[in-house]
């Protein structure tokens, strides 16, 4: 700037002939861009325009579908976890269900078992009674007619029924 103004040019200073042929020089240049090429900035600016709304309203429509798809995946979602939740649900009751059904049956089996076995021990019992009295009978009879066949002093008869006793013990340990 120094070196301008030492020059004697100022920018300041207005010159009126350089002011005309600035305007004419841009008055030409303005008609012929606007005879040569303003309708084709033009078109393309708005072949831009349009293109970039076009992007705009195809985003547009991608973020609406976007936005449907994970709404429409969150409900299968949600009601998927719902069936989940009604299945684990369903299969607690059924397992409830049938493991009150097992204990029920067990535990008539049980009883069932334990009847059965205390009429067998009943069974047993009254068989070995009537077995144990037939040979009480038996052994009674055969004393007797023994001690009828003999008569026995008082020392013999001890010794005898000491010699019973102990064949019976045998007889009872088989």
């Amino acid at each position: 700037m120094a070196i301008l103004a030492a020059s004697g040019f100022n920018l300041l200073k207005v010159n009126p002939g350089l002011v005309v042929w600035t305007l004419v020089t841009f008055s030409i240049v303005v008609i012929v861009l606007k005879k040569f090429a303003w309708d084709k900035i033009l078109h393309a600016l708005e072949e831009r325009s349009s293109g970039i709304q076009g992007d705009i309203d195809k985003a547009e429509a991608l973020r609406k579908e976007a936005e449907k798809s994970l709404k429409d995946y969150q409900e299968k979602l949600y009601a998927a976890t719902d069936e989940a939740h009604k299945i684990i649900e369903e299969a607690k009751r059924d397992a409830g269900v049938l493991r009150n059904k097992l204990v029920e049956e067990t535990n008539k089996e049980v009883k069932n078992l334990k009847d059965g076995a205390l009429r067998e021990i009943d069974l047993a019992k009254g068989k070995a009674l009537a077995e144990l009295q037939t040979q009480i009978v038996e052994m009674s009879v055969l004393i007797a007619s023994e001690i009828l066949e003999k008569q026995l002093k008082k020392e013999e008869y001890t010794s005898f029924v000491e010699k019973e006793i102990s064949k019976l013990e045998k007889q009872k340990l088989k």
